[in-house]
């Protein structure tokens, strides 16, 4: 008979790392008292080690809490929206509320963090989903869940681990399958612009040929755009204004960039300069009568106001989705995501500019990403796709051109 006393309750696997007799792996470590702690980890080997490393370099930071280990989801919730996410964009910050009050709350707010499972977390995607909440939606919430973890450890005395790490690729939100944003083409915008009135039309001119996002747009001063020598004009984005009409820096530093601009538009923007009320450096470049900001909300009105009166050569209507009427002859809202909007602007630059030969990089900073990473998320599956479609088209003509004359035969 094997003698069981001297089977040790843990084998080492690496620094740090220890495996219990039945198979679940721990990470050791000290808490802020010195006390020998022992935190359990859902998942592999991968797992241990990232969660060994985020001890270790919190260790090196000097980061030292007390252990609570009955801190409940609701709790660290609210020091995380109390805490960073104060340091965010209001309108990053209104999502990451909506998505603690209207969907992780419910869900989590009583219980412990150290309760919460993997698989949980897992199942509210897949209701979210079956609700209709679209792909990115279900990335925001799962996205602040890991955030509030994150905070929980490093500032509340969390000892447990994030459930949201061991998620299979299979159970998480998939951001690439969301649906695309429309874009312009060439005619649309001019149709849209034929249609516009200053300073929208101005406005929309930059924003198509810059890709600048709206909050940009309407943070600009005339002390951003050099028009000294027009052939050599520039803009300046690193400002942004919120949708409360404040002016501040851009979102990341790596939003902050100067773009050259041809002649003809720095024309069109020393007109718009000489037509201003207020043309001085500070004075906003699409101001109000007051002086203030165009309001974001005011200039997508207009867009879709413009869209709405654009026509084509034929006198037909630019964007048909617009004039549909029920039976009643009553209007018939848009689909979302239908017409292309004030971000379509940029969603058109970007794809343009990547599909004339552009690198990521170059592409990335025009844009004011931070990193490629972002630009290739975004843009690269549509520029895929479209090179793809050219090419699966060129493919057939090519190899069944006899087949396909014989089939039009007269029409040929």
């Amino acid at each position: 008979m094997t003698d069981q006393t001297n089977t040790p309750r843990r084998v080492r696997v690496e620094r740090n790392i220890y495996r219990r007799s039945t198979g679940v792996l721990e990470v050791g470590f000290k808490d802020a008292s010195g006390i020998q702690r022992w935190r359990t980890v859902e998942g592999g080997i991968m797992a241990a080690r990232k969660l060994r490393d985020e001890l270790l370099v919190r260790r090196g930071r000097g980061e030292t809490v007390a252990p609570h280990a009955r801190l409940r989801f609701g709790e660290a919730a609210d020091a995380w929206l109390a805490g960073p996410v104060l340091d965010l964009r209001s309108t990053t910050q209104a999502g990451y509320r909506s998505a603690v009050d209207q969907h992780l709350r419910i869900r989590f707010g009583n219980r412990r963090l150290d309760s919460i499972r993997a698989d949980e977390l897992a199942a509210m995607v897949r209701e979210l989903r079956r609700d209709g909440k679209s792909e990115a939606t279900i990335h925001a919430v799962l996205g602040a869940t890991g955030r509030i973890y994150k905070l929980a450890a490093r500032r509340l005395g969390f000892s447990g681990a994030n459930p949201a790490t061991p998620m299979l690729p299979s159970e998480r939100p998939k951001v690439s399958l969301a649906k695309r944003l429309p874009i312009f083409t060439p005619e649309q915008i001019e149709q849209t612009l034929e249609a516009s009135y200053e300073p929208f039309r101005t406005l929309f001119t930059l924003a198509a040929l810059t890709g600048a996002r709206i909050s940009e747009l309407c943070g600009l001063t005339w002390e951003d755009i050099r028009l000294a020598d027009p052939d050599d004009a520039e803009i300046t984005f690193g400002f942004q204004v919120d949708r409360h009409g404040n002016r501040r820096p851009t979102k990341t530093d790596g939003s902050a960039r100067t773009v050259p601009i041809p002649l003809e538009l720095a024309h069109i923007l020393a007109r718009h300069q000489r037509a201003a009320r207020d043309p001085h450096p500070d004075a906003f470049v699409f101001a109000t009568r007051t002086g203030r900001p165009l309001g974001q909300r005011n200039v997508a009105r207009a867009l879709r106001t413009a869209q709405q009166r654009a026509t084509t050569q034929n006198g037909e209507p630019t964007f048909p989705v617009l004039h549909q009427t029920d039976e009643d002859g009553h209007p018939v809202p848009a689909p979302a995501a239908s017409v292309p909007s004030m971000h379509s602007f940029r969603h058109t630059v970007a794809s343009r500019a990547l599909l004339g030969g552009e690198s990521v990089d170059e592409g990335a900073f025009f844009l004011g990403h931070r990193d490629a990473t972002i630009t290739r998320v975004v843009y690269i599956r549509e520029i895929a796709d479209a090179r793809r479609r050219h090419l699966r088209r060129s493919r057939m003509t090519a190899e069944f051109s006899g087949a396909l004359r014989i089939a039009l035969g007269d029409d040929a």
